[in-house]
């Protein structure tokens, strides 16, 4: 047996209370043959089997077009089964699920296992504090989610037990979804052990010591040994318990139709470019005229108060509810009227709620749990950040980023526009923004409209892209002395990158954002995975030498 994949059955699934195997399983259209239950050493099992026949291969009639029929390929057979193992009965009811073959894990309920239970008991089974003189280079492969422009997700590999460290996993902007290494007793739990959703062991065993196998997977999971050197993956994590995640949705649509939005907006779920973006359509706005001439209702900006608005004036807003958001959409426009993009309302919505204690965090159409601890080092760290001294003055609500940064500069001649005007460099895909606009006082400004996460994540990459480039390589600064001198037509001061190498603590890096703050601070309107990112980019930008600042500029 090479390896075994364990899922821990939750004791409800929704509101309801798991009581039989049934509950469990999801045929779905499967040919199922069900097995038992039986009665075995401490515990009841039920199999269920999906009877598979012989089929063949998907490639085949691909090479037959080459080959001719004649070209013999034998059928093949893909067997899956799902195991359910039960300990105890009626209130002490433990519930396992074991999934053999590809097909396997499909006869299990999505909603139908623990999220992260895996990952928990792994990280116990790698760092046990009952360990003497642990090593700590126990990690073979780490998987990982990274909130930013776009959610990335990685898995990292080493040739040999390693430490994290060596994964190059950041603690702050990263969500480790799985671990997978070394156990430190390896006599007991073999010699590789894997954790996610769930727990993946090399380990061998009989059939009858399959209930021992689960008591000691619930035994070790309970332990909390990994917050000794992993303490910080309770910072952020997804909510996966249904129960928990439907009631924190009730408490967004509760807060929605009482209009208790200081904590929640809209705001769009990916990058957007704002020069194809002229306005937005809502899902109930309709042509309106009069004597025939009709056009569209649409808004320059997206907030939450005018969409609420809307429902309310037409009457639906009492059909609000989690489907509705889901299954309602809002467009964004070109200004010819054309869509460029279309995502979900829910998708769109983004804030922070506090519920009993503990604070949740709605982005990109995700629920996440946040230990407070930590949403206060967070705010604490965006509060203590400068406010440039950069004088930009506000921005009428339809006018477009890069029109915003065109009349500053045409405005001021203690600004150079440099936005767009980017700089293609060797060993670089992408051109690279030097910056939106340039201050004779060596302020390197960076701009974006609006408090999008995706938005906000691009606009704090770019500050760190453009300033480690400026100090590394030689080629990019010489680019961007001849992006400068270009643009400054002629004017006297902005020469500073005409040097061989820059001084680092010369120049300041701003974070200008355009938003209708409605008297609030920066650390109070930044979602929250922005001021995740925006942490990770200012101590970076300041371990180079930079200074770092934020601006915020009001729309008029």
């Amino acid at each position: 047996m090479p390896s075994l994949t364990c899922y821990r059955v939750p004791e409800r699934i929704g509101s309801q209370l798991v009581e039989d195997f049934t509950d469990v399983v999801d045929l779905g259209d499967f040919d199922v043959t069900t097995y038992g239950p039986i009665e075995a050493t401490g515990f009841r099992a039920q199999l269920y089997v999906i009877n598979r026949y012989p089929h063949e291969v998907r490639w085949a009639g691909f090479l037959r077009q080459g080959f001719g029929d004649e070209v013999d390929i034998a059928r093949t057979i893909s067997p899956a089964a799902l195991l359910l193992v039960e300990l105890g009965r009626r209130r002490q009811r433990i519930m396992f699920a074991f999934p053999f073959g590809i097909a396997g894990r499909f006869l299990l309920r999505s909603d139908g296992y623990e999220r992260g239970y895996g990952l928990r008991t792994a990280l116990n089974l790698l760092y046990p504090r009952s360990a003497l003189d642990l090593d700590l280079a126990r990690l073979k492969a780490v998987d990982s989610k990274r909130h930013g422009p776009t959610i990335v997700r990685s898995r990292a590999q080493a040739s040999e037990s390693s430490t994290f460290e060596t994964f190059a996993v950041n603690q702050l902007r990263d969500v480790v979804s799985k671990a997978t290494g070394v156990p430190a007793d390896r006599d007991s739990w073999g010699p590789r052990v894997g954790g996610g959703d769930a727990l993946v062991l090399g380990i061998e065993l009989n059939f009858d010591q399959v209930g021992e196998l689960c008591r000691r997977i619930e035994e070790a999971h309970a332990r909390d040994d990994y917050k000794d050197h992993f303490d910080w993956i309770d910072f952020v994590q997804p909510i996966t318990d249904p129960m928990l995640k439907h009631r924190v949705e009730n408490e967004v649509v509760d807060r929605l139709h009482r209009d208790d939005i200081d904590d929640l907006d809209l705001a769009p779920p990916e990058v957007v470019d704002w020069d194809h973006v002229a306005f937005f359509h809502y899902h109930f706005d309709r042509p309106q005229g009069a004597r025939g001439r009709q056009h569209r209702v649409t808004h320059s900006d997206l907030r939450l108060s005018d969409y609420l608005t809307g429902l309310r004036s037409r009457g639906y807003l009492d059909d609000l509810g989690i489907a509705y958001l889901r299954q309602h959409h809002i467009r964004a426009l070109e200004p010819g009227g054309q869509e460029v993009h279309r995502w979900q309302v829910w998708q769109c919505l983004v804030g922070q709620l506090t519920i009993g204690g503990d604070t949740y965090i709605l982005d990109e159409g995700e629920l996440f749990r946040v230990r407070k601890d930590y949403v206060d080092e967070l705010d604490e760290f965006v509060r203590r950040m400068p406010e440039s001294s950069v004088h930009l003055p506000p921005s009428l609500a339809s006018l477009h980023e890069g029109d915003y940064n065109a009349r500053v500069a045409d405005q001021d001649s203690d600004f150079v526009l440099l936005d767009k005007k980017t700089v293609r460099t060797e060993g670089r895909t992408t051109p690279v923004e030097i910056c939106d606009l340039l201050t004779r006082a060596r302020q390197l400004v960076h701009v974006k409209r609006h408090l999008g996460s995706s938005n906000l994540s691009h606009l704090f990459a770019q500050g760190v892209v453009s300033a480690e480039l400026l100090q590394t390589s030689s080629e990019f600064l010489v680019a961007a002395n001849k992006r400068t001198r270009e643009s400054s037509s002629g004017r006297l001061g902005f020469d500073f990158f005409d040097t061989p190498s820059i001084v680092p603590r010369d120049f300041e890096v701003v974070y200008a954002i355009i938003e209708r703050w409605n008297n609030r601070t920066m650390s109070e309107a930044l979602p929250f995975f922005s001021k995740v990112n925006l942490r990770e980019a200012a101590s970076n930008l300041r371990s180079r030498g930079f200074r770092v600042s934020l601006k915020q500029v009001p729309v008029a």
